[in-house]
């Protein structure tokens, strides 16, 4: 039987050094570039192919119950697209909401993604601790399902998650690893839990990230509660991020910016000629970049956006609005 790197799930190979499981040893339990990535916080080029069809086709082929991963800052069509094709009893499971201001309300947030999206599934919010674990441990314990896999995007906390639930179960197993480089693991990675349960996980599902490189990477990290920054700008005025992404609003207007404090924002009033994409965005409207977080849009606006592909931005109505989304 082949043995499979307990870090990210790819079958360990000692013959090519440019293909995914690479090992010097079979005796390692980590493939070269896990074990790079956990002691040296080292990306590595290794050809990597994520087939999110081939995963949903596994899935919805088997007779499991699906955990899907989506964290707080990136909700919006392109990723729950992937939700909506798992035929197999699932539930959303939205990540990461410690890292949101504590004033918003997480039942505005479950109205909107049922009003907007149309989901009609449950709904779980949680975070990277322990309590989150136990949830979702209850539910694993509380459904007749055998295997129980572990889905969603790249980067969503689910491989912490599951680390806490391995913790959880008193489980005798290396960690999953996990980092903040997409497509950490690359292949399904089974766990034995008791009462013949298993618990599988999967390779995340890929987005058009903004960032390529580790700079942006590392300064998209949020280790604590986000504070939003508000600009006001006026018919003119420019929003930069980090001397590359340009924001111009066609009049008098507020944005607002949830994401990492490390993304260095300023407003400027230089005519700008760099290619850029224009969008009608109505008020209360989130305008993500994605992998970075979005930007709130009080009043409807015309929004003209530099220095990146049009593949990396997604536009949706806020659950910052209040009103539409409050509670029937």
């Amino acid at each position: 039987m082949s043995k499979k790197c307990v870090g990210c799930g790819a079958v360990l190979q000692t013959e090519n050094r440019e293909k995914p499981g690479y090992t010097k040893s079979f005796d390692m339990d980590y493939c070269m570039r896990c074990f790079r990535l956990k002691h040296y916080h080292e990306k590595n080029d290794v050809s990597i192919m994520i087939d999110p069809d081939k995963i949903i086709k596994t899935v919805n082929e088997d007779h499991g119950f699906v955990f899907f991963f989506l964290d707080i800052l990136n909700i919006y069509e392109e990723n729950l697209a992937y939700f909506r094709r798992i035929t197999q009893p699932k539930i959303l499971v939205i990540s990461k909401i410690d890292v949101i201001p504590k004033n918003i309300s997480l039942k505005n947030i479950e109205n909107w993604l049922r009003k907007h999206f149309k989901i009609l599934e449950p709904i779980l919010f949680v975070q990277g601790k322990k309590t989150s674990a136990k949830k979702i441990r209850n539910l694993i314990e509380e459904n007749e399902a055998k295997k129980f896999y572990f889905l969603g995007i790249t980067n969503a906390g689910k491989s912490t998650l599951l680390n806490l639930l391995v913790e959880e179960y008193s489980l005798n197993k290396k960690p999953v690893l996990v980092s903040e480089i997409p497509n950490t693991t690359l292949d399904f990675i089974q766990i034995s839990l008791p009462n013949q349960k298993e618990i599988i996980d999967s390779a995340g599902f890929a987005y058009s990230y903004v960032f390529d490189v580790m700079d942006w990477l590392k300064k998209a990290i949020i280790k604590k509660p986000i504070k939003p920054r508000t600009f006001y700008l006026k018919e003119g005025t420019n929003l930069v991020m980090e001397e590359q992404i340009i924001l111009h609003l066609n009049s008098l207007n507020s944005i607002t910016f949830y994401g990492s404090e490390n993304l260095k924002l300023k407003k400027n009033y230089q005519k700008q000629d760099l290619p850029s994409l224009t969008f009608k965005v109505p008020a209360s409207s989130n305008i993500y970049l994605k992998g970075l977080g979005f930007f709130y849009l009080k009043n409807a606006d015309q929004v003209t956006i530099s220095g990146v592909g049009k593949a990396n931005i997604a536009i949706e109505p806020s659950f910052l609005g209040g009103r539409f989304y409050d509670e029937d």
